[in-house]
């Protein structure tokens, strides 16, 4: 369920991301407001994801309590079961010390029924071989006296009572033999159908509380899934948070950037028109100042034209050097408007050439983040070394052959510097690259330097190298996320990136 989940925040943060990029390279500030209104939507998708997580988790939190009750009650059934067995194992204690000694009374029944059968086979032979009839006549007849008879009478009739009274205790005691067998059967049967019905009551009772106590262990380890789930989407929460105000921290950044470059240009269109200005005035100078040279130098002609129509008559001689000396200042003349034209020629070369001047466009290449070589490269089917199982490697792991410091790949704002889970401690940075927000990300770190919200440079030491978190050694791990930090979905390769 959280890895659907995770894997559900994953491609709705890539999904979000393609406008996003789009609408930042178009324009800078639309892309930062956006970032900034995404931002803030998945803060609430992310809370209303945590409202019903919670729901649930309360859900199986009252789920485990009626199965504590549940198991609470089964407990004290048990215990009366296993009271009930331990009265009845008594009782079955009991019934075989009797049984013990009713087969003490049996064995000396059975000896005296035994010697009993004895006495009277003896006398039933003793009496078939003499013939009892006879026997008792001859006792009466030997009688001498009345006295006599009454007495051998009385004495025949007490040895025929003796012996009906052996034969009757003979019979009693066969059938309290059989009784007491009996009764012993039926007892010991008793007692063990109740034992047995007890033993069954309480197999069932271990069986029913053993399944709950799985049931219990099933629903506490779900509740503990869906903390992890709340605690996982408190740090997204947090990182979304925190990108948003880098994001516009960025934004005011940029518009100030723009009010500077605005003012700039101002400044800029300003000179232009004052050069412009100054370039006119020139050019309007320069074309009053040819025009009074015009306008003398055709003075000049015609006062040199009257003198030659006035001394036309004069000496040839004189004429010709009057006609040298204006050709001399009709070549100064000439010479110094050319110096003026070259000047001005010059002035545009040197203009040409400074506006010729290409300016310097930004790097596209981030700051290497640690001065060892690298010793894991970024691999989506990389064997996990502590796992060891097949786990996307989303960035590059630096050594620590080169040193511990860790360097800002490129300037921007701290948006996290804390634990993260797996990445020990960790720090992420937002920058805006070419018109382009990007996060990188410093994980494994034994100490930080800077703190969320703090701006730094590119190349700035802001941690040391170590092996916090689920590591094997002392290293970096370092991860670029054009459009900012969206879990392991948005990390791409950042060796493209790097010198």
């Amino acid at each position: 369920m959280l890895q659907k989940g995770l894997l559900a925040v994953c491609v709705f943060f890539l999904v979000l991301q393609l406008p996003l990029l789009s609408a930042s390279a178009e324009n800078t500030g639309e892309g930062l407001k956006r970032d900034i209104e995404l931002f803030q939507e998945e803060q609430q998708h992310s809370e209303k994801r945590a409202e019903d997580t919670e729901k649930e988790l309360e859900q199986v939190q009252r789920e485990a309590a009626e199965v504590k009750s549940e198991i609470q009650q089964l407990d004290e059934e048990m215990a009366v079961t296993n009271s009930s067995l331990e009265t009845k194992q008594e009782e079955i204690d009991k019934t075989t010390a009797r049984t013990d000694k009713l087969r003490s009374e049996i064995k000396e029944l059975e000896k005296r029924i035994e010697d009993r059968d004895e006495v009277l086979k003896e006398r039933v032979r003793s009496m078939h071989q003499s013939g009892s009839t006879v026997h008792y006549i001859e006792v009466i007849l030997g009688a001498k006296s009345f006295g006599d008879l009454l007495e051998r009478v009385s004495t025949l009739h007490n040895i025929a009572q003796q012996d009906r009274s052996i034969l009757d205790e003979h019979i009693e005691d066969m059938e309290s033999l059989e009784q007491a067998k009996l009764s012993l059967e039926e007892e010991l049967l008793l007692h063990e159908e109740q034992l047995q019905e007890l033993e069954q009551l309480q197999a069932s009772l271990k069986q029913q509380s053993a399944d709950k106590d799985l049931l219990l262990e099933e629903l506490e380890a779900q509740g503990y899934v869906l903390e992890d789930d709340l605690l996982t989407l408190e740090e997204e929460r947090a990182l979304l948070k925190a990108q948003e105000e880098a994001a516009k921290q960025d934004l005011a950044a940029w518009e100030e950037e723009q009010r500077r470059l605005e003012e700039e240009r101002r400044l800029e269109e300003e000179r232009r028109q004052r050069e412009e200005e100054e370039r006119l005035a020139r050019e309007a100078a320069e074309a009053e100042r040819k025009a009074q040279e015009a306008a003398r130098i055709a003075e000049e002609e015609a006062v040199q034209e009257a003198e030659r129509e006035a001394a036309r008559t004069a000496e040839e001689t004189a004429n010709v050097s009057e006609s040298e000396q204006e050709e001399k200042e009709e070549d100064s003349s000439s010479n110094e408007e050319s110096g003026v034209a070259g000047t001005n020629t010059e002035d545009l070369e040197e203009t040409s050439r400074e506006a010729a001047v290409p300016a310097t466009s930004p790097s596209s290449t981030l700051h290497r983040p640690a001065d060892g070589r690298v010793t894991s490269p970024y691999d989506k089917h990389r064997l996990h070394p502590v796992h060891n199982t097949v786990r996307p490697h989303n960035g590059i792991d630096f050594g620590r052959d080169g040193g511990l410091n860790i360097y800002a790949a490129e300037s921007g704002t701290v948006i996290s510097a804390g634990w993260m889970s797996g990445y020990g401690n960790t720090i992420l940075v937002s920058h805006v690259i070419n018109g382009k927000p990007y996060t990188t990300l410093y994980a494994h770190l034994a100490s930080m330097n800077v703190s969320p919200g703090e701006r730094v440079e590119r190349g700035e030491v802001i941690a040391v190298m170590g092996t916090t978190g689920v590591s094997t050694g002392v290293h970096l791990h370092f991860e670029v996320h054009p459009g900012g930090y969206s879990g392991g979905g948005s990390a791409v390769n950042p060796a493209p990136y790097l010198p």
